[in-house]
């Protein structure tokens, strides 16, 4: 599959970058390098902020069969110090991709969301069925995503999955515990 990964230098988004490349598909790299400096071998690089509309349209036009989209600013406390940040960052930068992908036929995407939409669960683990009660604005931010996409993909008649999981530094992400080499065909 021909494969775009939104800030794919950053932590996540480049381990993930390697496991799609090392799986056969054809990766694109994209982020804006703000945060994010690693280089992944064997994918594209290419430098695009989810802010330049123009940027996403040139992007995209290349033809994708996918997007999985890791970009966004993601510190809780700068979140609460600098809301407006976070919500043009996290939520106009993924309107904007929505509708480049839109424009250019790519009908699947997977978002990096977080576990930090659930605000404080009344238990742990936390089921997904829990409810929704983000308590900075990075995490509503996310949850603005979350619905976003859902709006999305039913009026496209698109695929979205979003992956909402815990402390990224305390989970090993690898093929013997994850498979992330196959993209569903139902996303």
């Amino acid at each position: 599959m021909r494969l775009l990964v939104l800030g794919g230098a950053g932590y996540i988004g480049s381990v993930v970058a390697a496991e799609l490349v090392a799986a056969g598909h054809t990766v694109t790299v994209g982020d804006d390098g703000s945060r994010g400096h690693a280089r992944v071998a064997g994918a594209e690089h290419v430098e695009v902020d989810l802010a330049d509309r123009r940027g996403l349209d040139a992007l995209l036009s290349r033809g994708f069969d996918a997007v999985l989209h890791f970009a966004a600013l993601s510190i809780v406390p700068e979140s609460v110090a600098d809301p407006e940040r976070y919500f043009r960052a996290n939520v106009v930068g993924t309107l904007n991709l929505l509708e480049a992908m839109t424009a250019h036929g790519t009908a699947r995407i997977v978002f990096s969301s977080t576990a930090a939409v659930y605000g404080e669960p009344d238990s742990v683990p936390i089921d997904e069925d829990a409810p929704t009660r983000p308590t900075s604005p990075y995490g509503a931010s996310k949850l603005a995503v979350d619905h976003l996409l859902t709006g999305w993909a039913t009026a496209r008649s698109g695929g979205a999955v979003s992956l909402r999981y815990l402390d990224r530094k305390s989970t090993r992400l690898n093929s013997s515990h994850t498979d992330i080499s196959r993209m569903p065909s139902s996303a």
